[in-house]
């Protein structure tokens, strides 16, 4: 009798996500891309996917929206765009998150249909650069085939 690999649903959404952000870095010539979940339930993002970080943060990273820069589109449910990020106010250095090298700072809000708020799908490059707004659509994008996932 020939049993068939069934793959659970959780780990074909983390196929899923690790792949856009992959796509996503490469596509845009960035060194990070990542995926942050909203978990309303205790007011935090959660690391759920990255393409360039410290793999070992996903499902452990969590920030308020009151940390950081992602915290910072979480909080105004706007897109940040910066270079120099670590001089920014709302910089914060994750532990063992490798970033400390990125010169530049891209989050974009992920919204499912009737703008519920689902995340933040992040890019970082280390060049210090200010993203162009063709780099801002590919992601915003990319965004709603994520707010599909989350």
């Amino acid at each position: 009798m020939l049993t068939a690999n069934v793959i659970p649903a959780t780990d074909k959404l983390q196929i899923v996500l690790d792949g856009i952000v992959h796509e996503l870095a490469q596509q845009l010539n960035a060194h990070v891309s990542s995926v942050y979940r909203w978990r309303a339930d205790e007011n935090v993002l959660e690391l759920v996917a990255t393409h360039g970080l410290n793999k070992e943060l996903v499902g452990q990273l969590r920030l308020r929206p009151d940390q950081g820069l992602t915290g910072l589109v979480a909080e105004t449910r706007k897109t940040v765009s910066i270079k120099n990020p670590s001089k920014h106010l709302r910089y914060v250095l994750v532990p063992r998150s490798f970033e400390e090298r990125l010169q530049s700072y891209l989050g974009v809000p992920v919204f499912q249909t009737g703008r519920k708020f689902m995340g933040v799908l992040t890019l970082q490059s280390e060049s210090a650069r200010i993203f162009a707004g063709s780099d801002i659509e590919a992601v915003v994008k990319a965004s709603n085939r994520v707010a599909q996932l989350l």
